[in-house]
């Protein structure tokens, strides 16, 4: 999310929210105990801001237009994430202060800023501030809420519990607001206002996930998508925090983060793979005794292949020395491509190669694991249009390639 999107002012936001559900200037006026010139004109510079129009003006009130309806709703999910962070922080039940009352965009974006660990500088290269002037509004924050959100460490100020709490609500509320403009503004015929952004594990399936994409692009031409892979509890980090939208690739059963849903798309499951030629290509079956006798490539500890991997050899006198470790599902290829290396890996990543004749696919009766997978999303996400036609792509081509051939 850099640059950060262009944040509205909070008043006129709550100003716009509630014209939309009384009909007309003249009730929010009353309801918000403001004048309604000071309605009108909220309305009017919102409008001008994001350019497209959200209501249309009727003597007898105001209505959304189509693309406003959406806007509102997501509106309505930016209010309810704040104003239910800032009461949930304050330990307040009940009707909970309006956060706009509390805080101001200008303190909402600094905030977020000042919580993007090793990132402020960036961030206000591309906000066009200096950091200390983002990190002095976002302690201003701490001041209006009266609660510390910031420990003060030998690395310099970092959030504590309650300001890491705070940034992640607040880092949802600005991917609402960015979605927000993007669909109106895609509505009102624009271009390149709209980032779908996907969080992709190692050997999720590149083909499948690089078609989709690409059937994606060809049907949505003004819209833009981002890949960005990592490994799982980075990603899912991310996707807590609203830095991706979803994720793609093998599904786990994480009883700890239930505030995810999965979606399984297809099956797989890991191979032993090596170059053609390899010694290893000579037997009928190859045992884990076998496997021991080569050098491996395999990922970082922790990571389910390199548990598999390991698992391989339980009760296998003579194990072999894990000497090269790495991430890369590139290097890894390149490395068994061009030695006696082995390792593992998802069947129908590799598929392509053993087509090809690139790589040995070699006969491993250990290797009989069943691998889900699939997306993991937000609970209570709203995806916007474009993420609902982006997945169904990826659900087309997940579908099509697990049928049978023939």
């Amino acid at each position: 999310m850099y640059p950060f999107p262009p944040i509205p002012n909070l008043r006129h936001l709550r100003m716009v929210q509630v014209i939309g559900r009384v009909g007309g200037v003249s009730g929010a006026a009353r309801e918000l105990c403001t004048s309604q010139p000071a309605v009108t004109q909220a309305v009017t510079n919102l409008e001008a801001e994001i350019g497209a129009s959200i209501f249309e003006r009727f003597a007898t009130g105001s209505q959304a237009t189509a693309a406003g309806k959406q806007y509102l709703l997501r509106i309505d999910r930016v209010f309810e994430i704040l104003d239910t962070a800032v009461a949930q922080l304050l330990g307040r039940s009940g009707s909970p202060t309006p956060a706009e009352r509390l805080m101001t965009s200008t303190q909402l974006r600094a905030f977020v800023a000042a919580s993007e660990q090793g990132r402020m500088a960036e961030i206000a290269e591309s906000l066009a501030l200096a950091p200390d002037s983002l990190l002095r509004s976002a302690r201003s924050l701490e001041r209006a809420l009266g609660k510390p959100l910031f420990d003060r460490t030998a690395q310099g100020l970092v959030p504590n519990k309650a300001g890491e709490f705070l940034g992640r609500e607040f880092r949802r509320a600005l991917r609402e607001i960015e979605l927000a403009r993007g669909e109106i503004l895609m509505a009102a015929g624009a271009s390149d206002v709209l980032e779908l952004v996907i969080g992709t594990l190692p050997m999720a399936g590149a083909h499948e996930l690089a078609e989709a994409t690409r059937n994606f692009l060809a049907a949505h031409p003004t819209v833009k998508v981002r890949v960005m892979p990592g490994e799982y509890r980075s990603l899912v980090a991310d996707l807590a925090n609203s830095r991706i939208d979803l994720l793609f690739g093998t599904l786990r059963a994480d009883e700890s983060n239930s505030g995810v849903e999965r979606e399984t798309l297809f099956s797989d499951g890991y191979c032993l793979i090596a170059r053609p030629g390899h010694p290893l290509t000579q037997r009928a079956v190859v045992t884990p005794e076998d496997m021991a006798r080569y050098p491996w490539v395999v990922p970082t500890v922790g990571t389910p292949r390199r548990e598999r991997i390991e698992a391989l050899f339980n009760g296998v006198p003579q194990r072999p020395r894990f000497r090269l470790e790495t991430s890369s599902v590139s290097l890894s290829r390149a490395l068994v491509l061009d030695s006696d290396t082995v390792t593992i890996m998802g069947g129908r990543e590799v598929q392509r190669d053993v087509d090809q004749g690139l790589i040995a696919r070699l006969p491993c009766p250990a290797l009989d694991d069943v691998l889900l997978k699939g997306v993991t999303t937000n609970k209570g996400w709203l995806p916007t249009q474009a993420h609902v036609a982006f997945l169904d792509c990826l659900r087309a081509i997940t579908s099509r390639e697990a049928q049978p051939a023939g």
